[in-house]
C-alpha cells in the first residue's frame, strides 16, 4: 500500500508512467546519506525505499541524477 501512496506524491505527475521494478531486480542505491532500493521510476525521478530508525520503512521520490547504484560491499562498509 505504501508504494501506491508514494506514487500519488510524485513531484511531477506529467513525467510519464511509473514503472515498478520486480523485487528481484531492485538495485541497491544511495542518494546522499540515504541507502536503500530503487522500487520504481519515471522519466526523471526514482522512487527509493529505505529503513528509517525513527519511522520504519520510508519511500520518497528523488531526481534521477541524484541516485547512484552501489554494490552490496560498498553499502555501510559491509
Amino acid at each position: 500500500m505504501s508504494i501506491v501512496d508514494a506514487e500519488d506524491r510524485h513531484p511531477k505527475l506529467a513525467d510519464g508512467p511509473t514503472r515498478r521494478l520486480p523485487v528481484w531486480e531492485m538495485p541497491l542505491v544511495n542518494v546522499g546519506e540515504v541507502y536503500g532500493r530503487a522500487v520504481a521510476y519515471t522519466r526523471s525521478f526514482g522512487l527509493i525505499s529505505w529503513r528509517d530508525d525513527a519511522s520504519g520503512q520510508r519511500m520518497e521520490w528523488f531526481p534521477a541524477d541524484a541516485i547512484h547504484r552501489v554494490e552490496r560491499s560498498d553499502r555501510h562498509g559491509r
